[in-house]
């Protein structure tokens, strides 16, 4: 968990604002007391407060492209980022062993995004007195003394600032109320996905720990985890050296 504090489009000075931004951003600390992070650039300000799990050492954000004309500030993993970095360009150049500095390489513009289900939460806020400039924050807490106007972004939606319009980017087909699914129960399947779902979460440089409740669910993924954490630690995870799953 990270706590990620943005504002677009201010109508004057934006170091004016730098210090507004930053309190405004310390209310998110508590979600992330290894790091502050500010970064200026024209009108608009990202803040970022980081908990470190990822590229410990070198993933401080906001994260910057060689020639700062990319800026990106992340609440969240990118579990698939060894894999994503070889899609990049030949000779691309990554500043960090961050698991989120491949955003950067596959954009060529900053936006606004939610995860598909809504997991990581999202505020999009407004001020009457500044009706161009648009705030982000990941608590309504950073938001609430700017903006008159707040909603919770959509889960599975994208803010693009070059049309000003927010679309939604994940249509799964289960929506769709009238489609009945046809597959046979495979409850080999299901264990199999379950357990690839919880070796993928384990990508970690620090430790981590399970929210045990006692139910069925949390067991069992406290299970998973601790066995798969132990493959890990024995060098038999059926993770290959780039990250990515490989067949058992």
């Amino acid at each position: 968990m990270c706590g990620i504090f943005g504002i677009y489009n201010l109508p004057g000075d934006a170091n004016a604002v730098r210090q507004r931004a930053l309190l405004l951003s310390k209310k998110l600390r508590h979600r992330g007391p290894d790091w502050s992070g500010c970064t200026v650039a024209g009108n608009h300000i990202l803040c970022h407060e980081r908990l470190a799990i990822v590229g410990v050492e070198s993933g401080a954000q906001p994260l910057t492209n060689d020639d700062e004309s990319l800026i990106l500030s992340v609440n969240g993993e990118i579990y698939n980022h060894k894999a994503l970095r070889k899609l990049c360009p030949a000779g691309t150049h990554f500043k960090t062993q961050s698991d989120c500095e491949v955003i950067l390489h596959l954009k060529n513009r900053i936006l606004a995004a939610r995860d598909p289900i809504g997991i990581t939460t999202l505020y999009q806020g407004w001020s009457s007195k500044q009706p161009g400039t648009i705030y982000f924050a990941s608590e309504l807490k950073a938001l609430n003394e700017e903006c008159d106007r707040i909603i919770a972004f959509p889960p599975g939606h994208i803010f693009d600032s070059e049309t000003g319009e927010t679309t939604r980017y994940f249509q799964p087909t289960w929506w769709e109320g009238e489609k009945i699914p046809q597959t046979p129960v495979d409850y080999k399947l299901i264990r199999e996905s379950l357990e690839k779902a919880v070796r993928k979460r384990l990508m970690s440089e620090v430790p981590y720990g399970v929210l045990l409740s006692g139910g069925l669910d949390s067991s069992l993924i406290a299970s998973i985890a601790a066995r798969e954490t132990q493959k890990i630690i024995d060098g038999k995870s059926p993770l290959n050296a780039d990250g990515d799953d490989v067949d058992e």
